[in-house]
């Protein structure tokens, strides 16, 4: 009776839609499923291999010590890859199993698939969190990233800086051409903020109407300074009559409330409008 159940566990694991791994105390693989297969990859030649080869380089094995030293079960999400190197988003499951006097004989792992689900959350947030017009980031979305950039940075000990500008004589120019050709400038200046900050490092957001905002991650004054320089002169390249950009640059200071941040950069972007120096820093 007992091998008859042991065959059909055996069958179960093998047409699960789920990777199923068992993997030693040292993270070697002892055995993998045909799912695996779907993958790109022959089970019977990862036996003996190390689990680690199956994932992105940012995984260390660090969690899978937890599991052995503690003896507990661990769930996380890993970057797990295809025999091509294509990375697939996975929920990993890892569970040890020990004998009667608690030592650990292997662990019993599990991956399963969320690739599709994150790329649904992703075209959820970009639903709630982007700006249609100009595809950068909206103002609902700023609080949240200033808060998470301010904490990163004070633990790094990092600057962090906004720029905010809007477009001088927008009102005007709106007026006379009328709002589609509005909206195509402010098309244009998205694109010029995307192609100006520094992707993976500063975000830029449609602060409202015709004013902008780009938050700077480790913000020396030097590189601040030359995406602000940047973003303007690429806008003066466009040569619309008339137009110019009013910028204000503040810095992030120990004990700062984020509305403060805010009021200071907008004080001087008002500055800059009253000023031939188009850029208060």
């Amino acid at each position: 009776m007992l091998k008859k159940f042991l065959t059909y566990i055996e069958k179960i694991l093998q047409h699960t839609n789920e990777i199923f791994v068992i993997k030693d105390t040292r993270n070697n693989i002892l055995f993998v499923n045909e799912k695996i297969r779907d993958y790109g990859y022959d089970p019977d030649k990862l036996v003996g291999k190390k689990y680690l080869s199956l994932l992105s380089s940012k995984h260390k094995g660090k969690r899978f010590k937890k599991v052995i030293n503690s003896k507990t079960a661990l769930n996380y999400e890993v970057e797990f890859l295809k025999s091509d190197g294509t990375i697939v988003n996975a929920l990993a499951s890892n569970s040890p199993v020990w004998d009667d006097d608690g030592n650990i004989l292997f662990v019993v792992s599990t991956l399963a698939d969320v690739t599709s689900y994150r790329r649904l959350q992703k075209k959820l947030t970009e639903s709630t969190y982007i700006d249609y017009l100009t595809g950068l980031y909206n103002i609902r979305y700023l609080y949240k990233r200033l808060r998470e950039e301010i904490r990163r940075a004070i633990r790094k000990n990092e600057k962090v800086a906004v720029i905010m500008f809007d477009i001088d004589n927008f009102k005007n120019y709106n007026d006379n051409f009328g709002h589609e050709s509005g909206n195509k400038l402010l098309k244009n200046v998205g694109n010029i903020i995307n192609n100006s900050i520094r992707e993976g490092v500063d975000l830029g957001f449609r602060f409202g109407g015709d004013e902008f905002l780009i938050l700077i991650n480790q913000a020396e004054e030097r590189i601040t300074l030359g995406i602000a320089g940047r973003i303007r002169e690429k806008f003066l390249e466009l040569n619309y009559k008339h137009l110019d950009l009013s910028m204000g640059i503040e810095y992030y200071k120990s004990g700062c409330s984020i509305k403060d941040l805010i009021i200071r950069v907008d004080k001087k972007v008002y500055r800059a409008k009253k000023s031939k120096k188009k850029i208060i820093k």
